[in-house]
């Protein structure tokens, strides 16, 4: 049981670190688009204060903040399972000596 709770935290770690990169992409896409259509003053606020920004954002830029946001929610989902496997991991090893 300690072994399969370890290889669920570490498989949640990879899942938190592959959807950090997803998102990463995406909030430079988001950004990207956004300095293209000449609009410095949303993509300065996209980048202080993002659940805000992401609200009002249109076009092909809320396609990628949607994204951003999904990303966003796996990453932290994929923490708190980590967290928890690696906290049953723990208390598992303890007991079994």
């Amino acid at each position: 049981m300690t072994t399969l709770a370890t290889i669920v935290s570490v498989l949640a770690m990879i899942g938190a670190s592959a959807s950090w990169v997803v998102g990463a992409m995406n909030f430079f896409f988001t950004l990207r688009v956004l300095s293209g259509e000449g609009n410095r003053k949303q993509m300065w606020y996209a980048m202080v204060a993002w659940p805000f920004a992401a609200r009002e954002m249109k076009g092909e830029a809320a396609v990628y903040s949607s994204r951003v946001n999904k990303a966003m929610v796996a990453f932290f989902t994929c923490l708190m399972i980590a967290a928890t496997a690696f906290s049953l991991s723990a208390n598992l090893s303890r007991l079994s000596r």
